[in-house]
């Protein structure tokens, strides 16, 4: 088994370790050694039963020691990975034993896939990705580094979703169409057009 610390001591890393042992269930991978955080009220104690390690910077990186970034906002976690990188950790990616990802498809380093989500054939996710639980990215659809698919969201065929974009919950794409690095499309909106780099698309009720 691989042992492995997850960056971020909240909520979304509860979930990647919940979703860690999953897989271990399956088959035994990963071992979870604790959790860091750079918030000060978590530099010590337990959290989800396991050691609270501290920040990212006092973790001792032994040869081969892994992590993933359980860190929702795209931008911090970019941050984070190229720190926990440059100390020489391993990023390793975390897939949900429900999740369907076609033969052909190309998953990044570092990357995680929720319950029940499907990466379909020739699309290719970056590093640091994250498809949560009960989506969908489509048919040869392109995904930058530290891109966010939210949960039930739909990211139809032949998209180009850029760097650091992020398709909020039950958010949907058009086909083809293409979002801007560290572009937001938000909750329930549907693109039916192209966004720019770094805009915001929403939905707005009377």
């Amino acid at each position: 088994m691989m042992r492995i610390v997850i960056i971020g001591a909240s909520g979304f890393g509860k979930e990647v370790a919940w979703v860690i042992g999953r897989i271990n269930r399956v088959a035994p991978t990963f071992e979870i050694v604790g959790f860091c955080d750079d918030a000060v009220d978590k530099q010590e104690g337990a959290f989800a039963g396991r050691p609270l390690l501290g920040a990212v910077a006092n973790v001792s990186p032994s040869e081969g020691l892994g992590f993933i970034c359980a860190i929702g906002n795209n931008r911090n976690r970019q941050r984070a990975t190229a720190q926990a990188i440059g100390m020489g950790l391993v990023p390793v990616t975390v897939i949900d034993p429900t999740a369907v990802i076609a033969p052909d498809a190309v998953i990044g380093k570092g990357t995680f896939i929720g319950i029940g989500s499907v990466v379909s054939v020739g699309a290719r996710l970056g590093d640091g990705v994250i498809v949560n639980h009960q989506a969908c990215v489509g048919h040869d659809a392109v995904l930058g580094d530290f891109a966010q698919v939210c949960p039930g969201a739909r990211i139809s065929g032949g998209c180009n979703i850029g760097e650091g974009a992020l398709l909020g919950t039950n958010a949907a794409t058009l086909p083809l169409k293409k979002m801007g690095a560290w572009s937001t499309l938000g909750i329930g909106t549907a693109a039916l057009r192209d966004i720019p780099d770094g805009a915001t698309l929403i939905r707005i009720k009377n």
